[in-house]
């Protein structure tokens, strides 16, 4: 065999050892919210427009650069980062760790979740916060102030609830989350095995005993690196079918207009259910739900 054969059959094996190992291909995905950010914990700071929204914005930033540096450090071939506060363009995309591609504005079909399939191998989020009704829980809501309470299969749960089981219907695990320790608990809870971290501890809905913005990017950063190290060993948030959603609103009116969805069932003056397919469909409902809750 020739010298430029030899060494053509050896790049053509190194690359079907790459491919083959999978961990060079690895393809994360990245949730960030805005109010388990650590030091925030008022609407002054997390609602755009308002007065200290520019300097808390920066503080999103700088997890999600975090977030995404640590994830190609642990050998991510690929990073899709996801804007999921508010109006959803709260990562300015100049200022984003260039190597992530990012998905920002609305209205999207998965919203918090836009982008995600069975291509992924992990799902990460930051900056999450706790269901709705949660005691010391900062800023804690789910979609909006509308929705008191939100159950899959009869068990209550917050956005990172959705938002896994959304992921678990393509089989992605959710291997960490960061946010205040209520929902770090609530996501132990829900996700086995998910790496959980609290960068700060309610005193309240808008008082927190915070951990330094530094060393939350730290944390961050290893916590997300050493869930990664063993995502093959925490399992896809996957729920039984069909897949029942209940959710109980603010008001009745609310309740009404929720009933204009085909197949909707009334449980209560506030309470509705409904029972699709497939978890897409359920997620994709309680989105519809909450807007037409909107005030």
């Amino acid at each position: 065999m020739r010298t430029g054969q030899i060494a053509l059959c050896a790049v053509l094996l190194g690359a079907l050892s790459v491919s083959g190992t999978g961990q060079e291909r690895m393809k994360v995905y990245i949730s960030v919210d805005m109010e388990g950010i650590a030091g925030l914990v008022d609407s002054s700071q997390v609602s755009p427009g308002a007065r200290d929204y520019a300097w808390a914005r920066g503080l999103m930033l700088a997890e999600a650069n975090a977030a995404i540096a640590a994830a190609f450090e642990a050998g991510a071939a690929e990073v899709v980062v996801n804007d999921s506060h508010g109006p959803q363009t709260n990562l300015q995309a100049d200022l984003l760790d260039r190597r992530a591609t990012l998905i920002t504005g609305q209205p999207k079909p998965f919203g918090m979740m836009q982008g995600i399939d069975e291509s992924f191998a992990a799902v990460i989020f930051i900056g999450y916060h706790p269901q709705a009704s949660t005691t010391d829980g900062v800023l804690d809501h789910t979609y909006s102030g509308q929705l008191k309470s939100v159950k899959l299969n009869g068990r209550e749960v917050g956005e990172y609830g959705l938002n896994a089981a959304l992921a678990g219907h393509f089989g992605v695990p959710v291997v960490f989350i960061s946010g205040d320790r209520a929902v770090a608990e609530q996501a132990r809870a829900f996700i086995p095995g998910i790496e959980a971290l609290a960068v700060k501890e309610g005193v309240g809905q808008t008082a927190a005993r915070t951990m330094h913005p530094h060393d939350a990017r730290e944390r961050i950063a290893a916590g997300i690196k050493a869930a990664l190290a063993r995502r093959t060993q925490i399992q896809p948030v996957r729920l039984s079918r069909p897949v029942t959603i209940e959710i109980e609103l603010a008001n009745s009116a609310q309740a009404d207009s929720a009933m204009m969805v085909p197949g909707m069932q009334r449980l209560g003056g506030r309470v509705v259910s409904y029972t699709p397919r497939d978890m897409v469909v359920a997620y994709q409902v309680s989105r519809l739900v909450a807007r037409l809750a909107s005030p």
